[in-house]
């Protein structure tokens, strides 16, 4: 296993954490609001604007779950047609294609969180939205990093 896997390994521990803690807060949330507007007849006004963020968060660990096992959409209708040999060339120029995208995404997600911070967006209870929309070009570039790594390695399928 080369030193790149490992460090994979290492963020894939980190990812999976941070998807189930976002899930269950999430859940636990959304759970705690129902019930404080059908019961109480009240609500936290927090909460809906952080739900949001959370599915920011959730989307992004998702696509990198998905680039991490190699279950991302891909189309694959020429693998089928073609030799060994030209279906590892094809293979890795979508690698490089996706790299390329994703580093893309993830070079004007960080335009767009330092707008956010030099402009002094506000998330809600007038704390700064930069910090919860780090995730963007955090998620981006390891994806990035992740697709070009495959085109030297292809990814194992595993699960979570």
């Amino acid at each position: 296993m080369t030193f790149w896997h490992r460090l994979d390994f290492g963020v894939a521990s980190v990812e999976r954490l941070l998807l189930v803690a976002t899930l269950l807060t999430m859940m636990t949330l959304s759970v705690l609001q129902i019930g404080l507007r059908n019961l109480a007849d009240t609500s936290w006004y927090w909460i809906d604007p952080f739900t949001r963020m959370l599915v920011l968060w959730l989307a992004i660990l998702g696509a990198m779950v998905a680039t991490r096992t190699g279950e991302h959409i891909a189309i694959d209708a020429l693998r089928h047609y073609l030799s060994d040999r030209a279906a590892v060339l094809v293979a890795a120029l979508t690698q490089a294609f996706a790299a390329f995208v994703t580093g893309l995404m993830a070079w004007h997600s960080v335009r767009f969180v330092l707008d956010e911070w030099r402009f002094g967006g506000t998330a809600f209870a007038d704390l700064p939205v930069w910090p919860f929309e780090l995730i963007m070009p955090l998620g981006f570039a390891w994806m990035s990093f992740r697709f070009t790594l495959n085109i030297f390695y292809p990814p194992v399928k595993s699960s979570l």
